[in-house]
């Protein structure tokens, strides 16, 4: 009976041991990208004399993972999703299945228990959504202009929904479930705004950056950028669109390979 123990005792050290060393050389990896990506991004060889003189073309927003979606970009009137199903309900574009479900996966072996509120949403899903936000604020006693502003900042505007996109979702504690600031006082938030980078997601509208997002602070929802972007993203502090702007100024190409599915 002893040596069993000891058997079952050896087995689980070797578990953790081959465990704590994949996310060792994971992280080692992950970390080694960046640097090489940012010392690209920094390195002083973009002269006067190797930068195109002509208009740069907006090939930056054409690349899947970095396809910039706001009140002044709306999504091209033929963007196509191709959705997979998540957590039994929630659909997302089928190339972030795999990131999504590996980051939930990982909060969990925390102990922590996040769940997705918010997934894909279908243009007429998000007309739904921002009708009833303004017919809220009217009754409010605010005016037809005045209440789509507020809704606004709220609910995104048909047509320029991120979620439109398929990329991101809203994912809240079990143990909170209320869309307000406190939610980035919980323990899953906590830890998705440490490690979301990790997985290729940003907190897509930062506190900070209200003023370039034109979009409340939501410290629920999660945009897929991919790994090399979203950690640059998180080590110069930047929202989308200053990273977008960051790589048009410097005539930068980002690097992934698939286009936006446009049929």
């Amino acid at each position: 009976m002893k040596r069993k123990i000891y058997e079952i005792l050896i087995i689980i050290i070797i578990i953790f041991i081959i465990i704590n060393t994949y996310n060792l050389y994971r992280n080692n990896k992950q970390r080694k990208e960046v640097e090489v990506a940012l010392q690209q991004f920094t390195e002083e060889n973009i002269t006067k004399e190797n930068v195109v003189e002509e208009k740069v073309i907006d090939s930056y927003i054409t690349d899947w993972n970095l396809i910039l979606v706001n009140k002044q970009n709306p999504i091209p009137e033929q963007y196509n999703v191709q959705t997979v199903t998540i957590e039994e309900k929630w659909k997302v574009d089928v190339r972030i299945k795999e990131a999504i479900e590996q980051m939930l996966l990982d909060a969990r072996k925390q102990g922590l228990d996040p769940i997705i509120c918010s997934a894909y949403r279908t243009p007429e899903y998000q007309k739904n959504l921002f009708n009833n936000k303004i017919k809220e604020y009217k009754r409010k006693g605010y005016s037809q202009q005045v209440a789509e502003e507020k809704a606004a900042l709220w609910v995104t505007i048909p047509g320029t929904s991120e979620h439109e996109l398929g990329l991101s979702v809203d994912i809240v504690d079990r143990k909170y479930q209320i869309l307000d600031e406190k939610q980035e006082t919980t323990q899953v938030q906590k830890w998705l705004m440490e490690h979301c980078y990790e997985y290729g997601f940003i907190l897509r509208y930062p506190t900070d950056k209200k003023e370039i997002t034109k979009i409340n602070y939501e410290p629920w929802h999660y945009r897929y950028v991919g790994i090399k972007d979203a950690m640059i993203i998180k080590e110069k502090g930047y929202c989308l669109e200053e990273y977008i702007e960051f790589l048009k100024e410097n005539n930068i190409k980002n690097n992934t390979e698939e286009q936006i599915q446009i049929k």
